[in-house]
């Protein structure tokens, strides 16, 4: 299985914590181990096309 490493939103390593969740310390970005939300990056594209 690959694994995130680095936080898609501002590329700072990872926290992995209880119950396989990774953490950003920096932004806050969280997710299931082995998983990747896309709800973040979605909104950044929407707000980045409106401009």
């Amino acid at each position: 299985m690959r694994l995130l490493k680095r936080c898609p939103n501002c590329h700072t390593r990872f926290k992995t914590c209880e119950n396989d969740m990774q953490v950003c310390k920096v932004c806050g970005y969280w997710t299931k181990r082995g998983t990747a939300r896309l709800e973040p990056l979605v909104l950044y594209d929407s707000v980045v096309l409106e401009e």
